[in-house]
Protein backbone atom coordinates (compact mmCIF):
# COMPACT_ATOMS: atom_id res chain seq x y z
CA UNK A 1 0.00 0.00 0.00
CA UNK A 2 1.19 3.42 -0.15
CA UNK A 3 3.25 4.93 2.72
CA UNK A 4 5.58 7.71 3.58
CA UNK A 5 8.62 4.85 2.93
CA UNK A 6 10.95 5.56 0.91
CA UNK A 7 11.48 2.28 -1.29
CA UNK A 8 14.81 1.59 -3.28
CA UNK A 9 14.92 -0.56 -6.57
CA UNK A 10 18.16 -2.03 -7.34
CA UNK A 11 19.44 -0.49 -10.10
CA UNK A 12 20.63 -3.51 -11.72
CA UNK A 13 17.37 -5.34 -11.30
CA UNK A 14 15.89 -6.89 -15.06
CA UNK A 15 12.59 -5.42 -16.61
CA UNK A 16 10.36 -8.03 -16.05
CA UNK A 17 11.33 -7.41 -12.01
CA UNK A 18 10.86 -3.98 -12.58
CA UNK A 19 7.40 -4.59 -14.00
CA UNK A 20 6.70 -7.63 -11.48
CA UNK A 21 7.28 -4.81 -8.37
CA UNK A 22 5.28 -2.50 -9.78
CA UNK A 23 2.25 -4.86 -10.87
CA UNK A 24 2.74 -6.10 -7.19
CA UNK A 25 2.68 -2.47 -5.85
CA UNK A 26 -0.70 -1.76 -7.92
CA UNK A 27 -2.50 -4.59 -6.83
CA UNK A 28 -2.07 -4.07 -3.24
CA UNK A 29 -2.98 -0.60 -3.73
CA UNK A 30 -6.12 -1.59 -5.44
CA UNK A 31 -6.75 -5.02 -2.47
CA UNK A 32 -6.06 -2.25 0.31
CA UNK A 33 -8.22 -0.05 -1.23
CA UNK A 34 -11.47 -2.51 -2.02
CA UNK A 35 -11.25 -4.00 1.77
CA UNK A 36 -11.09 -0.60 3.23
CA UNK A 37 -14.32 0.66 1.41
CA UNK A 38 -15.04 4.44 1.88
CA UNK A 39 -16.71 3.98 5.48
CA UNK A 40 -12.80 3.05 6.61
CA UNK A 41 -11.24 6.04 5.70
CA UNK A 42 -10.37 6.83 9.28
CA UNK A 43 -8.62 3.36 10.17
CA UNK A 44 -7.36 3.32 6.21
CA UNK A 45 -5.35 6.67 7.24
CA UNK A 46 -4.44 5.43 10.29
CA UNK A 47 -3.07 2.29 8.31
CA UNK A 48 -1.44 4.46 6.09
CA UNK A 49 0.74 6.40 8.91
CA UNK A 50 1.74 3.71 10.84
CA UNK A 51 4.71 2.68 8.47
CA UNK A 52 6.08 -0.71 8.28
CA UNK A 53 9.85 -1.18 7.56
CA UNK A 54 12.70 0.37 5.61
CA UNK A 55 13.31 4.03 5.52
CA UNK A 56 10.58 5.93 7.49
CA UNK A 57 10.35 9.63 7.40
CA UNK A 58 9.52 9.78 11.13
CA UNK A 59 13.50 10.30 11.99
CA UNK A 60 13.67 13.39 9.60
CA UNK A 61 14.29 16.68 10.68
CA UNK A 62 14.63 19.86 8.51
CA UNK A 63 17.75 21.10 7.22
CA UNK A 64 19.50 23.47 9.50
CA UNK A 65 20.16 26.59 6.91
CA UNK A 66 18.65 29.66 8.92
CA UNK A 67 14.51 30.21 9.65
CA UNK A 68 13.12 31.09 6.41
CA UNK A 69 13.22 26.98 5.14
CA UNK A 70 11.44 25.76 8.54
CA UNK A 71 8.79 28.87 8.03
CA UNK A 72 8.67 27.89 4.09
CA UNK A 73 8.10 23.97 5.55
CA UNK A 74 5.39 24.93 7.51
CA UNK A 75 3.32 27.20 5.01
CA UNK A 76 3.02 24.26 2.92
CA UNK A 77 1.81 22.00 5.32
CA UNK A 78 -0.68 24.92 6.26
CA UNK A 79 -1.95 24.39 2.40
CA UNK A 80 -1.69 20.44 2.89
CA UNK A 81 -4.03 20.44 5.73
CA UNK A 82 -6.44 22.10 3.69
CA UNK A 83 -6.03 19.77 1.18
CA UNK A 84 -6.21 16.94 2.55
CA UNK A 85 -9.55 18.03 4.41
CA UNK A 86 -10.97 19.06 1.64
CA UNK A 87 -10.73 15.56 0.08
CA UNK A 88 -11.30 13.50 2.98
CA UNK A 89 -14.56 15.30 3.61
CA UNK A 90 -15.91 14.68 -0.18
CA UNK A 91 -14.58 11.10 -0.58
CA UNK A 92 -14.99 9.69 2.90
CA UNK A 93 -17.71 12.47 4.44
CA UNK A 94 -15.47 12.48 7.38
CA UNK A 95 -12.98 14.71 9.00
CA UNK A 96 -9.33 13.77 9.22
CA UNK A 97 -8.00 12.17 11.86
CA UNK A 98 -7.17 14.42 15.23
CA UNK A 99 -3.54 12.73 15.23
CA UNK A 100 -2.29 14.15 12.34
CA UNK A 101 -4.36 17.48 12.61
CA UNK A 102 -2.65 18.43 16.17
CA UNK A 103 -6.25 18.77 17.42
CA UNK A 104 -7.13 21.66 15.16
CA UNK A 105 -10.42 23.02 15.29
CA UNK A 106 -13.10 21.11 13.20
CA UNK A 107 -13.05 22.82 9.47
CA UNK A 108 -16.73 24.96 8.75
CA UNK A 109 -18.37 24.19 5.41
CA UNK A 110 -17.98 20.60 4.64
CA UNK A 111 -19.80 18.63 2.00
CA UNK A 112 -21.12 14.84 2.24
CA UNK A 113 -18.93 12.41 0.19
CA UNK A 114 -20.17 12.23 -3.40
CA UNK A 115 -21.80 9.94 -4.94
CA UNK A 116 -21.59 8.22 -7.87
CA UNK A 117 -24.11 10.32 -10.13
CA UNK A 118 -23.45 12.25 -13.14
CA UNK A 119 -21.19 14.18 -13.50
CA UNK A 120 -18.95 12.15 -11.02
CA UNK A 121 -18.47 8.22 -12.42
CA UNK A 122 -17.20 5.82 -10.38
CA UNK A 123 -13.63 6.80 -11.88
CA UNK A 124 -13.87 10.00 -10.92
CA UNK A 125 -14.24 8.85 -7.20
CA UNK A 126 -11.36 6.00 -7.36
CA UNK A 127 -9.40 8.77 -8.40
CA UNK A 128 -10.36 11.01 -5.64
CA UNK A 129 -9.63 7.95 -3.46
CA UNK A 130 -6.45 8.22 -4.74
CA UNK A 131 -5.52 11.81 -3.84
CA UNK A 132 -6.78 11.55 -0.62
CA UNK A 133 -4.86 8.60 0.41
CA UNK A 134 -2.02 11.02 -0.87
CA UNK A 135 -2.74 14.14 0.61
CA UNK A 136 -3.21 12.16 4.07
CA UNK A 137 0.35 11.19 3.42
CA UNK A 138 2.37 14.73 2.58
CA UNK A 139 0.66 16.09 6.01
CA UNK A 140 2.20 13.12 7.96
CA UNK A 141 5.43 13.86 5.69
CA UNK A 142 5.60 17.39 6.40
CA UNK A 143 4.54 17.23 9.73
CA UNK A 144 7.31 13.89 10.79
CA UNK A 145 10.06 16.68 8.63
CA UNK A 146 9.08 19.33 10.62
CA UNK A 147 9.28 17.66 13.82
CA UNK A 148 8.89 20.00 16.79
CA UNK A 149 8.15 23.10 14.76
CA UNK A 150 4.92 21.61 13.11
CA UNK A 151 1.97 23.95 13.49
CA UNK A 152 -1.60 22.29 14.40
CA UNK A 153 -4.17 22.69 11.17
CA UNK A 154 -5.93 26.15 11.59
CA UNK A 155 -9.17 26.86 11.04
CA UNK A 156 -10.44 26.00 7.30
CA UNK A 157 -13.91 27.06 5.82
CA UNK A 158 -14.40 24.45 2.62
CA UNK A 159 -17.23 26.35 1.77
CA UNK A 160 -14.91 29.09 1.01
CA UNK A 161 -15.76 29.09 -2.98
CA UNK A 162 -19.43 28.58 -2.42
CA UNK A 163 -20.62 25.10 -1.42
CA UNK A 164 -19.18 22.48 -2.58
CA UNK A 165 -21.32 20.01 -4.54
CA UNK A 166 -20.81 17.35 -7.15
CA UNK A 167 -20.86 19.80 -10.18
CA UNK A 168 -17.89 22.54 -8.82
CA UNK A 169 -15.60 20.08 -6.25
CA UNK A 170 -13.99 19.03 -9.49
CA UNK A 171 -12.86 22.70 -10.41
CA UNK A 172 -12.56 23.82 -7.22
CA UNK A 173 -9.58 20.57 -6.62
CA UNK A 174 -8.04 21.71 -9.35
CA UNK A 175 -7.61 24.96 -8.33
CA UNK A 176 -6.17 24.07 -5.07
CA UNK A 177 -3.77 21.80 -6.84
CA UNK A 178 -3.11 24.39 -9.23
CA UNK A 179 -1.99 26.68 -7.11
CA UNK A 180 -0.13 24.60 -4.69
CA UNK A 181 1.73 23.88 -7.25
CA UNK A 182 2.55 27.39 -8.05
CA UNK A 183 3.53 27.33 -4.13
CA UNK A 184 5.62 24.48 -4.48
CA UNK A 185 7.55 25.73 -7.56
CA UNK A 186 7.84 29.44 -5.37
CA UNK A 187 9.36 27.29 -2.07
CA UNK A 188 12.00 25.24 -3.68
CA UNK A 189 14.16 27.80 -5.13
CA UNK A 190 14.52 28.42 -0.82
CA UNK A 191 15.32 25.12 0.11
CA UNK A 192 18.55 23.17 -0.05
CA UNK A 193 19.89 19.62 0.57
CA UNK A 194 17.40 17.30 1.16
CA UNK A 195 14.86 19.51 1.92
CA UNK A 196 14.57 20.29 -2.08
CA UNK A 197 14.61 16.63 -2.26
CA UNK A 198 11.64 15.35 -0.37
CA UNK A 199 9.59 18.93 -1.37
CA UNK A 200 10.52 18.31 -5.60
CA UNK A 201 9.28 14.71 -4.75
CA UNK A 202 5.88 15.90 -2.96
CA UNK A 203 5.91 18.81 -5.68
CA UNK A 204 6.01 15.81 -8.45
CA UNK A 205 2.88 14.14 -6.40
CA UNK A 206 0.83 16.91 -6.44
CA UNK A 207 1.29 17.76 -10.15
CA UNK A 208 0.21 14.47 -11.01
CA UNK A 209 -3.27 15.47 -9.33
CA UNK A 210 -3.46 18.71 -11.05
CA UNK A 211 -2.87 17.13 -14.72
CA UNK A 212 -5.94 14.03 -13.76
CA UNK A 213 -8.36 16.95 -12.74
CA UNK A 214 -7.09 18.98 -15.63
CA UNK A 215 -8.42 16.25 -17.86
CA UNK A 216 -11.58 15.31 -16.27
CA UNK A 217 -12.21 19.38 -16.26
CA UNK A 218 -11.47 18.56 -20.23
CA UNK A 219 -13.30 15.75 -20.80
CA UNK A 220 -16.62 16.58 -18.77
CA UNK A 221 -18.13 19.84 -19.66
CA UNK A 222 -21.11 19.61 -17.11
CA UNK A 223 -18.69 20.59 -14.54
CA UNK A 224 -17.73 23.83 -13.16
CA UNK A 225 -14.03 25.09 -13.48
CA UNK A 226 -13.53 28.32 -11.96
CA UNK A 227 -10.64 30.88 -12.69
CA UNK A 228 -8.65 32.89 -11.34
CA UNK A 229 -8.56 36.62 -11.79
CA UNK A 230 -4.92 37.05 -11.20
CA UNK A 231 -3.69 37.04 -14.96
CA UNK A 232 -1.49 33.57 -14.11
CA UNK A 233 -4.23 30.82 -13.98
CA UNK A 234 -5.04 29.11 -17.31
CA UNK A 235 -8.34 27.13 -17.32
CA UNK A 236 -8.71 23.20 -18.63
CA UNK A 237 -10.74 24.93 -21.39
CA UNK A 238 -7.25 26.36 -23.12
CA UNK A 239 -6.58 29.85 -23.60
CA UNK A 240 -10.08 31.31 -22.57
CA UNK A 241 -11.81 31.30 -24.61
CA UNK A 242 -14.47 29.17 -27.15
CA UNK A 243 -12.59 29.34 -30.50
CA UNK A 244 -9.40 28.84 -28.71
CA UNK A 245 -10.44 25.86 -27.61
CA UNK A 246 -11.92 24.54 -30.22
CA UNK A 247 -8.35 25.00 -32.23
CA UNK A 248 -6.48 23.03 -29.54
CA UNK A 249 -3.06 23.51 -28.25
CA UNK A 250 -0.70 25.36 -29.85
CA UNK A 251 3.07 26.38 -29.20
CA UNK A 252 1.94 29.35 -27.12
CA UNK A 253 0.34 27.03 -24.72
CA UNK A 254 -2.87 25.16 -24.09
CA UNK A 255 -4.49 23.33 -21.15
CA UNK A 256 -1.85 23.19 -18.57
CA UNK A 257 -0.62 25.86 -16.86
CA UNK A 258 2.93 26.54 -17.72
CA UNK A 259 4.52 29.74 -18.78
CA UNK A 260 3.42 31.47 -21.96
CA UNK A 261 0.07 31.92 -24.05
CA UNK A 262 -3.11 32.67 -22.09
CA UNK A 263 -0.99 33.89 -18.91
CA UNK A 264 0.85 37.05 -18.26
CA UNK A 265 2.67 38.43 -20.93
CA UNK A 266 6.42 39.14 -19.17
CA UNK A 267 6.32 35.25 -19.68
CA UNK A 268 7.85 33.56 -22.46
CA UNK A 269 6.85 30.41 -23.61
CA UNK A 270 9.34 28.36 -22.21
CA UNK A 271 6.90 25.11 -21.10
CA UNK A 272 7.66 25.73 -17.40
CA UNK A 273 5.39 25.59 -14.88
CA UNK A 274 5.10 29.22 -13.22
CA UNK A 275 5.70 30.35 -9.38
CA UNK A 276 3.78 32.60 -7.39
CA UNK A 277 4.68 33.57 -4.41
CA UNK A 278 3.66 33.41 -0.81
CA UNK A 279 1.46 36.53 -1.06
CA UNK A 280 0.17 35.91 -4.65
CA UNK A 281 -0.63 32.16 -3.26
CA UNK A 282 -2.58 33.62 0.33
CA UNK A 283 -4.51 36.13 -2.01
CA UNK A 284 -6.21 33.45 -3.89
CA UNK A 285 -6.95 31.33 -0.86
CA UNK A 286 -7.98 34.22 1.10
CA UNK A 287 -9.86 35.06 -2.02
CA UNK A 288 -13.40 35.27 -2.53
CA UNK A 289 -15.68 33.83 -5.39
CA UNK A 290 -17.39 36.97 -7.69
CA UNK A 291 -21.19 36.79 -8.20
CA UNK A 292 -20.30 34.96 -11.71
CA UNK A 293 -20.16 31.99 -9.50
CA UNK A 294 -16.86 30.75 -11.55
CA UNK A 295 -14.28 33.79 -11.01
CA UNK A 296 -12.65 34.10 -7.59
CA UNK A 297 -11.16 37.37 -6.89
CA UNK A 298 -7.82 37.53 -4.82
CA UNK A 299 -7.71 39.33 -1.60
CA UNK A 300 -6.08 42.53 -1.45
CA UNK A 301 -2.80 43.56 -0.12
CA UNK A 302 -2.13 43.03 3.40
CA UNK A 303 -4.82 40.49 4.36
CA UNK A 304 -3.56 38.12 6.93
CA UNK A 305 -7.62 35.45 7.05
CA UNK A 306 -9.95 34.85 4.91
CA UNK A 307 -11.57 32.59 2.53
CA UNK A 308 -10.12 29.35 3.51
CA UNK A 309 -8.33 30.33 6.49
CA UNK A 310 -10.82 32.58 7.99
CA UNK A 311 -7.93 32.95 11.27
CA UNK A 312 -5.18 32.64 8.60
CA UNK A 313 -2.39 30.09 8.83
CA UNK A 314 -0.59 29.33 11.58
CA UNK A 315 3.01 29.99 11.51
CA UNK A 316 5.15 32.85 10.43
CA UNK A 317 3.99 33.43 6.95
CA UNK A 318 0.57 34.60 6.65
CA UNK A 319 -0.10 37.95 5.23
CA UNK A 320 -0.64 38.35 1.49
Amino acid sequence: MASTEIENVDPTATVDKINKIAADRALNRRRFLSTLGMAGAAAGAAALMSGCSTTSTSNLAVTTAGAGQTDSLVFLLNIQYLEATFYSYITQGTDLPSSITGNGPAPTGAPAALAVAAPITQQIVDLLNEIYYDEVNHVTFLRNLLGSAMVARPAINLAAYGAITATNAIGIARILEDVEITAFASVLAGLSSSNATYSGQLFGAESFHSGALRLICIQNPSITDLSISDGLDVTPNDEGTAAAAAAGPNASGGFFASTGGAIASTNTSTGIAYTRTASQVLAILYGTLASSGIVITPAAAGKSSGGFFPSGLNGNITTT
